[in-house]
């Protein structure tokens, strides 16, 4: 009996030993297949870059993996406690792999005849999330428990406890902890309630199942077996568990990737990228504070697709836009467009940028992107030009048809937007009603190539040739440029560059980069300001007074700009603060409808996007109510000019005091006086006298003969006033 019962024990233990061989063997085999130690001491996670708005609220990760780094210092023990009491129990117990764990995992597997027990640690699962494959297969575990007994050797176990919680997926595209706070709930982790800890706690067995936002029954039910455990583990009192079970999952709106800021962020992604690479941009954490204004973003870009659609339905295709599902990319977009820029004239700041209605739609940015005929919004830079060679407000212009011809061959008429002519009208009156004829007379005079060089200092770059039509903007522009351009007037004469990235910073804080306001002269503040006055007479009596009508009551000068048949709609306004400029049209250049004028299809939206800017930017009551005050919207008046009274039907001083009078701005040295209107009356005498509305034949002296070919087609012969080239 002895002897049989030795020879079972040598059989026994022969076995033991071949199998111990094989594992050894297999140990050494594999062991040349896991990373050395130097490459676990220097793991890096690939973190995405974090963005930021105006006011530090993170809107944005660029990432392939959502991920945001956590300090295990700063997270509350319910949330470490209860991670270690589902996940692990005796993960300070043991050395990296559980064996009592594990051969209870293998046992189940052999009877279900099934390897989908794991009985990983978290260091196991560390590992495996580190550097292995997520396939169940005999060697991928075998791997996971080398690498395991590794990381055990040479990290504590609070250090594996957070590149655990770094790493780990929680759905949604969110791995760590941190940055699935921030997906989930909009917070930091630091801040999360013993509730939601749970719910996250909870998506570490399967993230897609459990999902909140997808299957919120179902993350209750894990939410609650999750706080059982945590309650029978004394990670929490039984006080605790009760209010918390009784808690609704509750999840706040994202504030980002909802698409409101989508042309901005793919803006700041190209800029970024161009000048730190794709690498560093998603996988090395940088954190980028953008000048963005988002709660503002989210209004205008709410309020501009609300007021499209009310124009959408007033021209009766409507159901265009919403024909077209929001999640369909890369399409062409038939149905009306828009977009929205808004710029501190002071700092360079852009506070608000929407290139287009649907980011998935189309991601062409209409802002950036786009060229598009400027109309009348172009002729502020055309005035600024007029007042800087001597023309005043008050300077008398005659509104009448007017044929441009050359070789006795009509080229272009010209026509108001009214179709009609007023005759005789200060320059105040025509740029605040916008007279096409009138720009065409000045533009005459000064000469296509002037403007150009103005344009070209407001920041114009697109291409504009030296034709008569540029009085009226005939040549696209990029829409961004042209608004940029308004900082001019509302800056005291100085244009800046736009601003979208305050600064950069590494992972560790390092600032990479910092951009500085950066401010050019272009024109005097006195001729800046004479414009900007101009245009608060376009605001409060012409083409924009419905600002006005639609309950914005505070400073603001602008221009509404209209291209032939309808074809664009503008309206750039401002104030001290903001420059906002609004585009409509549509992608394929087609004409929005009938009488759809900048004022009609664009300005709407202005109001209250500008009172919003505003009331964020003011100081407020105890009640939240903002005090605004209004003199720090306003424009300062600089010293030089100076308030004189004209007559409303010459421009000149009143020649009787029964003659209607007004109060006018000059520039000084530029106000009318007795010797210079002694002068002017006798060198233009059919302009002051009165009850002469006899036609002028007007030459274009010194002027190239091919300044006005190739322009606009004549729509008219009969017109009364003729421009001809001088030979």
């Amino acid at each position: 009996m002895k002897f049989y019962l030795n020879r079972y024990l040598l059989v026994l233990l022969g076995i033991v030993i071949f199998f111990t061989r094989i594992l050894f063997g297999l140990f050494y085999y594999y062991s040349n297949q896991i990373p050395p130690l130097s490459e676990l001491q220097r793991f890096d996670m690939k973190i995405g870059s974090e963005v930021y708005d105006i006011n530090d609220n993170l809107i944005h990760i660029f990432a392939v993996e959502h991920r945001r780094s956590t300090d295990i210092r700063e997270l509350p023990d319910y949330l470490i406690d209860g991670v270690v009491a589902v996940e692990d129990r005796r993960f300070y117990n043991h050395w990296g792999v559980d064996l009592r764990r594990t051969v209870i995992a293998i046992g189940i597997d052999f009877i279900r005849r099934d390897f989908a027990q794991g009985g990983s640690t978290i260091t196991q699962q560390l590992a495996r999330n580190m550097f292995l494959t997520l396939d169940k297969q005999i060697p991928r575990k075998i791997k996971e428990m080398m690498l395991a007994i590794q990381i055990e050797r040479n990290f504590s176990k609070p250090e594996i406890l957070e590149m655990y919680l770094d790493k780990v997926y929680l759905g949604a595209g969110a791995y760590g902890i941190e940055a699935a706070a921030h997906r989930y709930y909009n917070k930091d982790a630091r801040d999360l309630t013993i509730s939601e800890a749970a719910t996250l706690i909870g998506l570490l067995q399967l993230p897609n199942a459990y999902s909140p936002v997808r299957f919120p029954e179902r993350a209750m039910r894990r939410r609650n077996i999750v706080l059982n455990v945590m309650w029978d583990q004394g990670v929490i009192s039984e006080e605790e568990y009760f209010l918390s079970i009784d808690e609704p999952i509750i999840l706040p709106s994202q504030r980002g990737d909802q698409g409101t800021a989508d042309y901005f962020i793919e803006h700041i992604r190209r800029l970024v990228e161009r000048k730190y690479g794709t690498t560093r941009l998603f996988t090395e954490g940088l954190k980028i504070y953008t000048t963005l204004d988002y709660d503002l973003q989210v209004y205008a870009d709410s309020l501009l697709n609300h007021e499209l659609t009310i124009l959408e339905q007033r021209q009766r295709y409507a159901d265009v836009y919403e024909d077209f599902p929001p999640n369909l990319t890369d399409i062409p977009t038939p149905y009306i467009q828009g977009g929205i820029f808004g710029i501190d004239p002071e700092t360079g700041y852009v506070r608000v940028m929407i290139g287009g209605r649907n980011f998935n739609h189309s991601k062409f940015n209409r802002i950036t992107q786009a060229r598009r005929q400027p109309g009348s919004a172009f002729k502020p830079i055309l005035y600024t030009a007029a007042i800087d060679h001597r023309y005043t407000p008050a300077t008398i212009i005659k509104d009448e048809p007017v044929v441009f011809v050359q070789s006795d061959t009509t080229f272009w008429k010209p026509r108001n937007y009214s179709q009609t002519n007023e005759g005789y009208m200060r320059l105040r009156e025509a740029l605040t009603n916008s007279i096409n004829t009138v720009a065409v007379k000045v533009i005459s005079d000064l000469g296509p190539s002037l403007v150009i060089d103005y344009a070209r200092r407001f920041g114009i770059t697109t291409p504009l040739s030296p034709y008569y039509s540029l009085a009226i903007g005939s040549f696209e522009v990029l829409p961004v440029e042209l608004i940029t351009a308004y900082t001019v007037l509302a800056n005291n004469g100085k244009r800046v560059t736009p601003i979208y990235i305050r600064r950069i910073e590494d992972k560790q804080g390092n600032i990479l980069e910092m951009a500085l306001p950066e401010q050019i002269e272009v024109v005097d503040e006195k001729t800046a300001y004479l414009v900007s006055n101009l245009l608060e007479s376009v605001i409060n009596e012409g083409t924009g007074r419905s600002v006005r009508t639609r309950g914005y009551r505070w400073y603001a000068a602008g221009k509404t700009g209209t291209t032939d048949d309808f074809r664009d709609a503008w309206f750039i306004g401002y104030n001290k603060q903001l420059v906002l400029g609004i585009w409509v049209g549509f992608d394929e250049n087609k004409s929005i409808g009938r009488n759809q004028s900048g004022a009609v299809a664009a300005l709407p939206a202005w109001p209250p996007i500008m009172q919003r800017a505003i009331e964020r930017k003011a100081p407020t009551t105890e009640n939240g109510l903002p005090i605004i005050d209004a003199l720090e919207l306003e424009i300062t008046r600089p010293e030089g000019i100076i308030p004189q009274r004209v007559s409303t039907r010459t421009g000149l001083l009143p020649r009787s005091r029964t003659e209607p009078t007004l109060e006018e701005l000059f520039i000084a040295g530029t106000e009318p006086t007795p010797l210079s209107d002694s002068l002017r009356f006798n060198f233009y005498p059919s302009m002051y006298r009165e009850n002469v509305y006899d036609s002028l034949i007007v030459y274009l002296g010194g002027r190239s003969r091919t300044t006005v070919q190739d322009s606009i087609p004549f729509i008219d012969l009969s017109a009364p006033n003729v421009i001809r080239p001088r030979p």
